[in-house]
């Protein structure tokens, strides 16, 4: 019997829901944070045995599978992965990548290109001083003030471009990995209990980082969801063939 299960998961508020509860549902668990672009190497380095990886990092990593049912998503404005626009659309030329995130960079890319049909070019947030827009995710983004030329939530536009919902991570193990249904059924258990304390989730941060709790039980159980249905998983899969296709997927 395996005495210690490591989940990884990213600090922000989004998938607090996902990992508040872990230690406390299995007493084998330790919750270990890292930055989202780290979680798949710690992975495949058994630093940890489940981390909530970026989706775009699923389809890039063939050795990965999802536990099945969980993730965090959202199915119109999500509030926490927007680009933030220092120039009106139709003069963004420039986009700076938010170092966080390989799957809303490529987002952002992805709409920029295909659905806003403009011709920009992708930087490293540290190889341009000021780009004509820029990629801003998590509890940075709900918290900062509006662009000059305004915000665009990218889960709201790809929702208008695919009519679909927008996966943004997923619960990932190894496939070799000698537990997925120990795992499974200890991050549902865990997500359940999140789910009921919720309340006391958005009061946690609103203390922590401002707005009111109302404001944060809006943004954790509405603005996003994280049991997976059929329509998630098909915009999920959606996104992956977009990648392959205009060749987006990570390294």
């Amino acid at each position: 019997m395996k005495t210690e299960f490591i989940f990884a998961g990213a600090p922000y508020s989004n998938s607090a829901p996902l990992v508040d509860k872990l230690e406390e549902t299995d007493a084998r668990v330790r919750v270990i944070n890292d930055h989202p672009s780290s979680l798949v190497r710690d992975l495949n380095s058994g630093r940890a045995d489940v981390a909530l990886i970026p989706v775009a990092h699923l389809f890039a990593h063939p050795e990965l599978v999802r536990i099945e049912g969980l993730g965090v998503a959202a199915d119109g404005p999500v509030q926490s992965v927007l680009l933030k626009c220092n120039k009106p659309m139709g003069q963004i030329k420039t986009a700076g990548r938010d170092p966080a995130s390989a799957t809303s960079n490529a987002l952002a890319e992805m709409l920029l290109k295909h659905y806003f049909k403009q011709d920009i070019e992708m930087h490293d947030f540290h190889t341009i001083e000021k780009p004509d827009a820029a990629v801003v995710i998590g509890d940075r983004a709900l918290c900062a003030e509006p662009a000059p030329c305004g915000d665009i939530d990218l889960a709201e536009a790809w929702q208008k471009w695919t009519r679909l919902p927008f996966v943004f991570a997923v619960w990932a193990v190894r496939k070799d990995f000698e537990h997925i249904p120990e795992v499974t059924e200890i991050a549902r258990k865990a997500f359940l209990a999140g789910f009921r304390d919720m309340e006391r989730i958005a009061e946690r941060y609103a203390d922590k980082l401002g707005g009111s709790q109302e404001f944060w039980i809006d943004y954790l159980d509405h603005s996003i969801h994280y049991r997976l249905d059929k329509r998630d998983i098909e915009g999920m899969n959606k996104f992956g063939k977009l990648l392959a296709k205009h060749g987006l997927t990570p390294a």
